[in-house]
């Protein structure tokens, strides 16, 4: 996955889909990603934390506490949205702080 960030490039991401498995092929497949203003009526990229998506959350946050071998973080575990650096910096603090702990919660 590339993130592209030069203002010549009309598209946001390029994703080369045979790199998320382990599929072994001469050929490949890409996309792009291109930006689209969200309007209503139209689903959303990110959470929108509104009052029932809060709701949603919170019973989600229930069961996963109910998952103690597992580490449920991100944009998906924490529904937020992060920037990349964001996501970066708290998931080496989760390992940080997992590894203090020697993986006993």
């Amino acid at each position: 996955m590339v993130n592209e960030c030069d203002a010549d490039i009309t598209w946001t991401r390029t994703l080369e889909h045979k790199h998320f498995t382990d599929i072994e092929s001469p050929k490949t497949f890409i996309t792009r990603e291109y930006p689209e203003e969200w309007t209503p009526g139209r689903q959303a990229y990110y959470p929108l934390n509104d009052e029932h998506n809060t709701k949603l959350y919170q019973a989600y946050l229930k069961l996963a506490r109910q998952c103690p071998n597992v580490i449920f973080g991100g944009r998906l575990g924490e529904y937020r949205y992060y920037d990349m650096d964001d996501t970066i910096a708290v998931a080496l603090a989760l390992a940080e702080q997992e590894l203090r702990q020697g993986g006993k919660k």
